[in-house]
């Protein structure tokens, strides 16, 4: 594993790192999941060879990708943050769930079909820009940690993410859409 990879997984253990991360319902969402995401991917490609039999027990990556969608999901809860934050357990869980994800998505990634690949995208996408919406119409607190003024700008910060993940689908489809053009 490259030194700056242990160097950021380093980090993202360090208590200090985390008590700040998590300060913000914001930067929990928008930035340490995805780090936490970003490190499973790094982690996945460490030893491709590990990952046959996964390959040969998840037809297209779809397992895969629907574990990680559901991984997506819980944490898109405000209960969830709370509980990670307040209960050392469950904060070792949403760590763990979210490395695995990264580690699933990085090798189930040549395995999707430019569709599939592009419909969890999409999925990912109108969930994340759905949740970002859902935060910043909340008239009340929806977390116990976290204030309605940064409950906003984490729906901000959630919708960017679901762009970027719409950009992603539309990518993903490039292949497709390539094929379908007369030259």
């Amino acid at each position: 594993m490259k030194r700056w990879v242990r160097c950021g997984l380093l980090l993202l253990g360090l208590p200090a790192t985390r008590a700040w991360l998590e300060s913000r319902m914001s930067l929990h969402m928008a930035i340490e999941l995805p780090l936490l995401m970003l490190s499973g991917w790094t982690f996945g490609g460490v030893a491709p060879g590990r990952w046959k039999l996964l390959e040969r027990i998840d037809a297209g990556g779809l397992l895969c990708a629907t574990i990680a969608a559901c991984i997506l999901t819980l944490w898109m809860v405000p209960a969830a943050l709370d509980m990670a934050v307040m209960e050392p357990g469950i904060a070792l869980l949403k760590y763990g769930q979210w490395i695995v994800a990264g580690v699933l998505l990085r090798n189930a990634r040549n395995w999707h079909s430019p569709v599939v690949a592009a419909f969890f995208l999409a999925n990912a996408a109108w969930m994340t820009v759905t949740a970002g919406l859902l935060y910043l119409d909340a008239e009340q607190q929806l977390c116990v940690n976290y204030l309605v003024d940064d409950q906003r700008v984490a729906g901000f910060a959630l919708l960017a993410w679901g762009v970027a993940l719409g950009v992603l689908a539309g990518g993903a489809l490039q292949p497709v859409l390539a094929q379908g053009v007369d030259t």
